[in-house]
C-alpha cells in the first residue's frame, strides 16, 4: 500500500469516526431528554405528587439512560457497518424524532388532558392532534430538506452542535429547577399502612369514613329512589347543604381536619406540615388519650409530624419493583412527549406510584382502593382494647375512574357509571356500621360518613357540595335530613361539640330556613397556583348562584 493510499485509508477512518460521533451525540441527547430530564423535571415541577425523591430516581432511570444509549449506539454501528448511506438516513430520521420529540413536549404540553383518573375522549382533542401533526410535518420537511441541501459534513455539524447544545440547555434548566424547587431535599422514608385499623375502644371511638368525590345531590336523590339506602343511615343525620372548602382533594382534607386555610401564601408541603402539627382537633384528641389512626395515602409525610399516628411507619428508602419504576417513568414522559396519536398508549395514573413503596415488615401498605378496605371489613377482626381510638379512613369513594359495581366488585372502565360508584359507597357504608354494631362500638362510637369535595361530571365548577352524614355518641333515631347553611369552616367546632357527647342535632349553630354566605377557593385541576374566592350566598348546589369576590389568591 502506498504512502497515499495509507493516508487514503486513515482519512477514510476519521471521517467514519467523526460520523459515529455524531450519532453518539445525538444518542446522548434524546436518552438524556427522554430517560433523564422528561422525570426529573416532572419530579421538580410536582414534588407534592410524588412520595419519591431525587436520590431514588436518579439511580434507576440513570441505568435506564446507560441502557438505551448502549443500544443506540450499538445500532448506529451496525447501520454504519452495513452501509454508509443507511447510516446518513438513521442519522436524519433520529434527528427528526429528536426535534420532533422535543418541541412536542415542550410547546404542546399545554393541551394536554388531566392525569386525574377521569377516563379521556381522545376524539376532544381534534385541535391538539392537529398541531401535533403538524408539527411533525414541519420538523420532518425542515430536516430533510437541510438533509438534501448541505454538504454531509455540514449537516453532520449540525446534528452534533444541535445534540450538543440542547443537553447542555436541558441541563441548565434542570440546575434552575433543582435549586427554585428544593430539588435536593430527601423526603422521609415513611409509608400509611393498615395498622390499627380496625382495633376500636370498648370506652370512646372518634370515625370518619371519607368517600372521595360523594355529591350530595347525587346521593340525596339515590336516597330517594330506594328509601332502603336511608335505612343504611339510621340515627344519622344528613346534611345535604353543605359548602367544602376547595374542589379537590389535596388540599381538602387538611383543612377538613385543621380548619385553616390555604391560600398560596408558602409552598403547600409547608402548609400541609404545619396545619397537621397545629390541628386543634389533634390536639385535643390527644389531649382526651385517643390513639390516632390516619389512613390516607396521599400524605406529604414528614418525620416530625407522622410520628403521632399509629399507622404511619419508617421504611427502607427505594422501590418494591425497579422496572415497574422505570416503566411508569418512560410511560409518563411518553405522554408528554409523544405525537398525540401515540400519547393514548402512554396513560398512566401518577398515583399508581404509591403502591411501589417498600412496606414495612409485617405490614400492610394502605391504598384507597374500595375493593381493599371492602375486603378488610369482610375478612378482619375487630380488635377491642380500652384506650380511646380516632380513625380517620379515606378511599376512592365515587371518585373517578368509575370501576366498581354495587357489590364493591371491579368492572371495566366503559361499563361503569358514577352512580355505580356511589352504590359501592353505600355497600360499603351499610358492612363497616354492621360490623361496628356487631362489634359493640357503634353506640359510643362518633361517626362521620363524609366527602371531601362534591362532583360535576359537566362543570369542574360544580364540586362545592359533598355529603356529611353524622352520628353522636349513643344518638338514636330515624333518618333525617337538615338543609342547614353548613360549611367546612363550621367542622372545628362540631368536633368538640360531638367529642363532649352532643348528638348531630346540636353540632352547629346554623339551622334550617337560615341565610348565609360561605367561602369557596376554586382553582382547576393541577393548577392551584390560581386559586379564586367565591361566595355561596344560596344553596351550596346551586353553582350560578356563586360570584366571585375579586380576591385571587398566586403563586
Amino acid at each position: 500500500m502506498t504512502m497515499k493510499e495509507e493516508f487514503n485509508e486513515i482519512d477514510h477512518k476519521v471521517g467514519c469516526f467523526r460520523q459515529m460521533i455524531d450519532g453518539v451525540w445525538l444518542s446522548i441527547a434524546v436518552c438524556f431528554m427522554l430517560f433523564l430530564y422528561a422525570p426529573l423535571e416532572l419530579l421538580f415541577t410536582n414534588q407534592e405528587e410524588f412520595w419519591f425523591d431525587v436520590y431514588i430516581l436518579v439511580p434507576i432511570m440513570s441505568v435506564v439512560f446507560l441502557i438505551a444509549c448502549v443500544v443506540c449506539v450499538l445500532v448506529f454501528l451496525l447501520i454504519r457497518k452495513l452501509s454508509e448511506k443507511l447510516y446518513q438516513i438513521a442519522l436524519m430520521l433520529y434527528f427528526i424524532i429528536f426535534i420532533g420529540l422535543y418541541a412536542q413536549g415542550n410547546f404542546l404540553a399545554a393541551g394536554l388532558p388531566s392525569l386525574d383518573g377521569e377516563p379521556i375522549d381522545w376524539n376532544l382533542y381534534t385541535d391538539e392532534r392537529v398541531k401535533s401533526i403538524a408539527l411533525w410535518v414541519a420538523v420532518a420537511v425542515v430536516i430533510v430538506v437541510a438533509f438534501w441541501k448541505l454538504r454531509s459534513e455540514h449537516f453532520h455539524n449540525l446534528v452534533r452542535l444541535s445534540s450538543i447544545g440542547m443537553t447542555l440547555m436541558l441541563s441548565v434548566t434542570l440546575l434552575t429547577l433543582v435549586l427554585t424547587e428544593h430539588g435536593f431535599q430527601r423526603k422521609p422514608s415513611m409509608s400509611v399502612t393498615t395498622k390499627n385499623m380496625f382495633q376500636m375502644s370498648e370506652d370512646t371511638n372518634f370515625v370518619v369514613l371519607l368517600l372521595d368525590a360523594v355529591d350530595a345531590q347525587v346521593m340525596e336523590s339515590m336516597l330517594e329512589t330506594d328509601p332502603g339506602y336511608q335505612d343504611i343511615f339510621t340515627d344519622f343525620t344528613f346534611y345535604d347543604n353543605v359548602m367544602a372548602a376547595y374542589p379537590y382533594t389535596q388540599h381538602s382534607i387538611p383543612y377538613i381536619l385543621s380548619g385553616k386555610w390555604y391560600e398560596n401564601e408558602t409552598e403547600f408541603g409547608e402548609y400541609e406540615a404545619e396545619a397537621y402539627a397545629s390541628s386543634q382537633f389533634f390536639a385535643i384528641l390527644e389531649e382526651a388519650g385517643y390513639r390516632m389512626g390516619f389512613y390516607e395515602a396521599d400524605l406529604l409525610l414528614d418525620d416530625a409530624g407522622m410520628g403521632r399516628f399509629d399507622n404511619i411507619l419508617p421504611n427502607e428508602r427505594g422501590v418494591k419493583d425497579q422496572w415497574a419504576f422505570a416503566r411508569w417513568q418512560i410511560l409518563m414522559t411518553g405522554f408528554k412527549y409523544a405525537p398525540y396519536d401515540l400519547k393514548r398508549f402512554s396513560f398512566v395514573n401518577p398515583n399508581a406510584f404509591s403502591t411501589l413503596k417498600i412496606t414495612p415488615e409485617g405490614e400492610t401498605l394502605f391504598t384507597p382502593s374500595n375493593v381493599e378496605l371492602y375486603d378488610g371489613i369482610l375478612h378482619e377482626k375487630i380488635d377491642l382494647t380500652a384506650q380511646k381510638c380516632f380513625r380517620f379512613i379515606h378511599v376512592d369513594g365515587g371518585h373517578v375512574p368509575f370501576i366498581y359495581n354495587e357489590n364493591v366488585e371491579e368492572i371495566p372502565e366503559e361499563q361503569g357509571t358514577y352512580e355505580d360508584n356511589l352504590k359501592a359507597c353505600l355497600t360499603i357504608t351499610r358492612t363497616y356500621l354492621d360490623k361496628l354494631k356487631e362489634s359493640n362500638v357503634y353506640d359510643n362510637s362518633v361517626i362521620l360518613v363524609m366527602a371531601d369535595h362534591g362532583y360535576n361530571w359537566l362543570d369542574p365548577h360544580g364540586r362545592q357540595n359533598p355529603i356529611l352524614f353524622v352520628k353522636g355518641i349513643g344518638e338514636r333515631h330515624e333518618f333525617q335530613i337538615s338543609d342547614a347553611p353548613i360549611s367546612f369552616e363550621d367542622l372545628q367546632e362540631s368536633y368538640e361539640r360531638l367529642l363532649s357527647g352532643a348528638d348531630s342535632t346540636q353540632i352547629f349553630d346554623w339551622k334550617s330556613g337560615d341565610e348565609r354566605e360561605r367561602r369557596y377557593l376554586f382553582h382547576e385541576y393541577l393548577k392551584e397556583d390560581h386559586m379564586v374566592e367565591y361566595m355561596q350566598p344560596g344553596q351550596a348546589h346551586d353553582t350560578e348562584a356563586m360570584y366571585e369576590t375579586g380576591k385571587v389568591y398566586d403563586r
